[in-house]
This record gives C-alpha cells, sequence and structure tokens, in this order.
C-alpha cells in the first residue's frame, strides 16, 4: 500500500494550529478501503463522512452507491483513535484485538510507534494481546500522582462542533458536562448557545459503538435526559432559548450534591478527585493492577514499561522503534524509552532460555520508599518471562548495582581501578546477603549475580567498553509493611499476627545493623519488608526483599539505636484497636527471636567466626571484620534487658 492509495480526511494526527493547539482530538482507522478520518466531531459522525467520501468517489467514477452489506463492512473493519497532547490512543475492540493491530500498523504511517498506546488495558484479552508481542509498554498508563491527574485533566478538555465544554473519558468516549461548563453558555451568542443546546440534546440521547452515552453529565444522571428531549431548542425565539436555558441551568444547579461540583476548579483536590474518578473509569482503575497477575498494586502503579521484542516460531525480533533511536541519538526522549540497559538484560534472558513464550521488562519510576542516604540510587527493573512449557509466567526484579564500573570511571578513577572496585562490590553484596541470612534473615531464597556489557564514558571523556552487574531475584508477591492500609489494622487477630512477624525481623534487623550509609539512620520497616497473607487474609510471613544497609552499623551500641524500631508501633498507634496487644505481641517475637538467635551462634560458635576467613581484614569495613564486630556485640547482648529497653520507647499513655 502506499500513500496515494490512502485516503485522508481531516488534519494530521497530533498536528497543531498556529496556537499550538491539537487541531483534532478524535479519528478513526478504515481498513477495508485504506483511509484515516480526523474531522471535528465524534466518531459515529466520522464514519458517516467516510461513507459519504466513498459514495462520492464512486459517484465520479460512474460506480453506484455502496450497498447496505458493504457500509456495514466498511464500518466493522474500522478502529477508534483519541489523541491526548502526547500519544494517539488507540481504543480497540477486546474482542477483536487483531483488527486494533492491523489499524495500530496502519496507523504507524503517520505516527512514530513511540507515540501509540493502547485503551481498554482493563480487559484481559487487550492485555494479553499485548504481553504476547512483548509490548506491555505499549498500554496507556492510569496517572496516579497528582502532577499526572493535572495533566489528563487539562488534556480532556474537548468540544464537538463548538467550543470545548466536555471533559472526555477516553476509555468509554463519553463526555462529561460538568455544571461549571453548562454555566459558561449563557455568555455566549444566541446562536452559539442554540447550536450546543441542540448539541447537547442530541448526543444525549445518543450511544457509541461501545453502548456508551456520548454525552453525561457530572455527576452522571444529575439530569433526565427527558428535560432536554422535549425542548424545541431549534425553533425557539431568542428570549424563549435563554429562559428555557436558565430553567435548566437552575434545574442542573438544584441537583449537583457537593458543593465543589459546582464550580471546575483543578487546585480543589475534592474536584480532581471526582473529575478523574469519571476520566479514568474505575473498572480501568481496579483492573489495570492485574496486568501482571499478582503484582501488588503499589509496586505495579510505579513501572514505566519500555520496549522489548516479541518471539516468533522461537527467534527473538527486537522492537522496531529500536532502529528509530539508532538514527536518532540526539533525541532524549526516545532514547530514554528505548533503555539499553533494558534490551541487554532481555538479551540474556533470549540466550539463557530457549523456550520463551513472551517477556515483558519495566523500570520503577519512582523510589517506593524514598529513602535518601545511600550513595547513587540503584536502578530497579521488572521482568515478566513465560516460558512456552510453563503455565504462568516468571516475575523477576532486577536491581542494577549500586557502584560500577561506569560509577567509578565517572569519579575519575582508571579503568583497571573502577573494575576491581566494582568486582569487589558484586562480592561485599553476596557476602552481605550470606551474613544477614546466617544470621535469621528470611530473605528471597535465591539471588543471582549478572552483568551486561554497555558503552559508557569516563570523567575525561573516553569511551570505554565495560561489564555493568546487576542482581536478579524472584518477585515477593506481597504488601509491604510500610504500604499496608490502615483499614488492615481494624482486626485484631491481624494485629497480632503482624506485630508478631514484624517484632521477628526486628531482631536480625538489629543485629546486622541495617541504616543508610550517610547519617546511619536505621533502615526499618520502609518498603523493604514483605508481609505474605494466608487464605483467610492474615499475615503468614515476612520476608526481607533488599537487605540494603546490611552491616552499615556494625560496632554502635544496640541501646543507640534500639528506639528507632518502637517507631513501627508509634506511627500505627491511631488505627490500632488493642494497643497494648499488639506492642506485647512485637515485643515478645522481638525477645523470643533475639535469644533464639544468640542462642545458635552460641551453639555454633566455630561455623559462625570462620564464615568469612577467606576476605581480608581491614579494621576500615571489610566484610571480614565486620562480621567479627557483630558477632561479638551479639554475643554480650542479654535479649530480655534489651526488650525491656524495647518497651521504654513505646507511646502506651
Amino acid at each position: 500500500m502506499t500513500s496515494s492509495d490512502i485516503i485522508c480526511l481531516g488534519p494530521a494526527p497530533l498536528s497543531r494550529n498556529e496556537k499550538g493547539m491539537l487541531q483534532t482530538r478524535i479519528g478513526t482507522i478504515f481498513l477495508r478501503t485504506p483511509g484515516l478520518v480526523t474531522i471535528k466531531g465524534i466518531h459515529a459522525m466520522q464514519r458517516m463522512a467516510w461513507i459519504n467520501e466513498l459514495n462520492k468517489r464512486r459517484e465520479a467514477a460512474s460506480l453506484p452507491p455502496l450497498t447496505d452489506e458493504e457500509i456495514d463492512a466498511e464500518i466493522a473493519e474500522s478502529v477508534d483513535l483519541l489523541f491526548d497532547e502526547n500519544y494517539a490512543l488507540i481504543r480497540p475492540d477486546p474482542n477483536n484485538m487483531m483488527l486494533a493491530i492491523r489499524g495500530d500498523i496502519f496507523l504507524q504511517q503517520f505516527v512514530s510507534k513511540r507515540k501509540i498506546r493502547y485503551l481498554n488495558i482493563q480487559n484481559r484479552n487487550v492485555r494479553d494481546a499485548l504481553r504476547l508481542r512483548g509490548e506491555a509498554w505499549r498500554m496507556a498508563p492510569v496517572p496516579r500522582f497528582e502532577e499526572e491527574i493535572r495533566s489528563l485533566i487539562a488534556s480532556s478538555r474537548v468540544g464537538i462542533n463548538g467550543p470545548a465544554i466536555y471533559y472526555y473519558n477516553h476509555l468509554t468516549g463519553t463526555r462529561f458536562l460538568t455544571l461549571d461548563s453548562f454555566r459558561s453558555i449563557g455568555k455566549l451568542p444566541v446562536e452559539e448557545m442554540r447550536a450546543l443546546l441542540v448539541e447537547i440534546q442530541k448526543n444525549l440521547q445518543a450511544y457509541n459503538r461501545f453502548a456508551n452515552p456520548e454525552i453525561d453529565f457530572l455527576p452522571s444522571k444529575v439530569m433526565p435526559v427527558a428535560l432536554f428531549a422535549k425542548e424545541p431548542f431549534e425553533t425557539m425565539d431568542a428570549t424563549q432559548l435563554k429562559q428555557t436555558y436558565l430553567q435548566l441551568l437552575e434545574t442542573f444547579d438544584k441537583n449537583v450534591p457537593d458543593a465543589f461540583l459546582r464550580q471546575d476548579n483543578i487546585d480543589n483536590a475534592d474536584w480532581r478527585k471526582a473529575l478523574s474518578a469519571a476520566l479514568i473509569h474505575q473498572g480501568n482503575e481496579t483492573g489495570v493492577s492485574a496486568v501482571i497477575e499478582g503484582l501488588s498494586p503499589e509496586f505495579f502503579m510505579q513501572i514505566e514499561w519500555l520496549p522489548g521484542g516479541r518471539m516468533e516460531e522461537g527467534e527473538l525480533f527486537f522492537d522496531p522503534i529500536f532502529a528509530e533511536a539508532d538514527s536518532h541519538p540526539e533525541d532524549e526522549s526516545l532514547q530514554r524509552l528505548c533503555d539499553h540497559r533494558a534490551r541487554a538484560i532481555l538479551f540474556n534472558y533470549i540466550r539463557e532460555y530457549s523456550q520463551i513464550e513472551y517477556v515483558n521488562i519495566g523500570r520503577t519510576r519512582r523510589s517506593l520508599s524514598g529513602r535518601t542516604g545511600q550513595g547513587p540510587r540503584a536502578s530497579v527493573y521488572i521482568v515478566e518471562l513465560k516460558e512456552r512449557h510453563r503455565p504462568q509466567p516468571q516475575v523477576k526484579i532486577i536491581r542494577i548495582q549500586r557502584w560500577t564500573v561506569a560509577s567509578h570511571l565517572a569519579s575519575g578513577h582508571p579503568l583497571l581501578q573502577s573494575m576491581i572496585e566494582a568486582e569487589d562490590y558484586t562480592d561485599y553484596v553476596m557476602d552481605r546477603r550470606l551474613g544477614a541470612r546466617q544470621l535469621g534473615m528470611h530473605l528471597p531464597s535465591i539471588m543471582m549475580p549478572r552483568t551486561f556489557r554497555e558503552t559508557v564514558r569516563d570523567s575525561f571523556g573516553y569511551v570505554h567498553n565495560v561489564w555493568t552487574g546487576y542482581f536478579e531475584r524472584d518477585y515477593i508477591p506481597g504488601r509491604a509493611t510500610s504500604k499496608t492500609p490502615e483499614s488492615f489494622f481494624a482486626s485484631d487477630a491481624f494485629n497480632q499476627a503482624f506485630f508478631r512477624l514484624l517484632g521477628q525481623a526486628a531482631a536480625p534487623n538489629l543485629i546486622i545493623g541495617r541504616a543508610t550509609v550517610e547519617g546511619g539512620k536505621t533502615i526499618f520497616d520502609d518498603g523493604d519488608e514483605v508481609i505474605l497473607l494466608n487464605a483467610f487474609q492474615l499475615p503468614d510471613q515476612l520476608i526481607l526483599s533488599e537487605p540494603t544497609g546490611s552491616f552499615v552499623n556494625y560496632s554502635r551500641p544496640y541501646s543507640e539505636t534500639i528506639g528507632d524500631y518502637a517507631e513501627a508501633l508509634n506511627k500505627r498507634k491511631p488505627f490500632i484497636t488493642n494497643f497494648e496487644g499488639a506492642a506485647n505481641a512485637f515485643v515478645h517475637a522481638f525477645e523470643d527471636e533475639l535469644s533464639r538467635i544468640q542462642r545458635i551462634y552460641r551453639d555454633s560458635r566455630q561455623g559462625f567466626d570462620m564464615l568469612f576467613r577467606d576476605r581480608p581484614m581491614d579494621s576500615n569495613g571489610s566484610i571480614s571484620y565486620r562480621w567479627k564486630c557483630i558477632l561479638a556485640r551479639l554475643d554480650a547482648v542479654d535479649p530480655r534487658a534489651m526488650a525491656k529497653e524495647l518497651r521504654k520507647h513505646i507511646n502506651f499513655d
């Protein structure tokens, strides 16, 4: 198909007028007779315009007009598009994803693939079709942060044939009319007012191809459609028109239940929440967390999915967007999207696994813990890998090594020294994990150190091809203790189990001295501890997903940091029903676990003492020296006295 074979009606997708505004917000792709319609209006109007254009061309060629069957065939092979400030959005029919994919390929003749996203990802058919193609990155993200919600609201303002008085839900195709927007109609000249009232009247009674209303009120159904349907706006004189409009406005105003909905105000948090709920559509909001089954919502919403590749008959085909990125090295946003590290990690999987069905890879957008004072933040990726012979995909967490060859080169170190220091740090991380596990930490069962090759520059601008280390572990399908909703603590049974596990975890945390490198602040209960629930939705296990900061505090007395652990209780006191019972469970579990670990050490002292004997002993902080200090401190502690000290810091008043 050449561009001359394609019929285009309307402005180019994502094109802007002289004021920098999008020229159109909607579009329709037609695949039977190839074409694209982007004229203003609604999708039903675009389909009518398409049929009229085809009949006009047939008439010019002395052909009969399209039959009803041919018209149905044209419409059946069409795909709805929406355009926002950043993307062309495909609204697929979940029961015909192949049609949407054909439309996607067609649209790439007009819009770069990186600017095309899919809506309706709450539907499993849509998600699975994209996952199987290794294109989870093309699912339109649901906004969660305030700046994203503000952007969503600003970009949702649309008109049909007149001014932009509606807020458009991209997922359902419904345009919402607020009281403030309806009030603005009264400021227009009579004929413009008439045109808008007729437009509202007509579309309140119309439904799109997905059986959703073209126009609805906010709040939904706050005004009876019959009030508009009965009014002959087109034949009223100016006085009657204004009087009828004011009556409708009064009824609308009386029916709005909340004061914050009477005026459009993006700075009002309640108004933003109500409008974004209508624009996001609750069905999409809840379903989106299942893009990867079992992934906790707070983790999923932080993921930025990235291009990778698709598998065809066992062969990997990298996404064509990488070729576009290679051709435009100056495009920073494209380079960020086509993450070279993600591509390298993906390549490792393809080399190691022979039965891959699909792979999706993403990176976290923000730190879940918000922790500072640990040096450069380690980049974190998540991988969903499905093998053909396994019924379910595997989910892996990838953490790039915090101190790499590249980071040492950037600090001015020579290449050889940088390589040695990076390898030493890999060993230190793995040794740290071994020591933490030896002292009672419940860690993921497997963590593998791996590498990939990348090109970097040193502090002098010289280019080097170096190995970069990363660590891979399985995703833990639970909920971070720090992200547990307040409502869970209304149950005394939940509290008893939760604080018993947290108290058990506090003991080895104290022993191994988890703390920030800068400032020595205790790290506990801030995002790394993950609770797994049983069939009764009660805490069953606690796993420390990342032993970050282990062995940083290896010399301070326990008494100087024990108070930090009481904060796990104190900060939750306002919503714990039986605070004393929860505190007792926490303290008793802490004492029992500290006593148990101490007893195991004393019973097997030689095995513990010899664990790192082959590592260099350096009082400046080698792993063997830190291990020696930690064991000596453990041997000297009185668990009962330490439990009493912990209790002193709990706010029982």
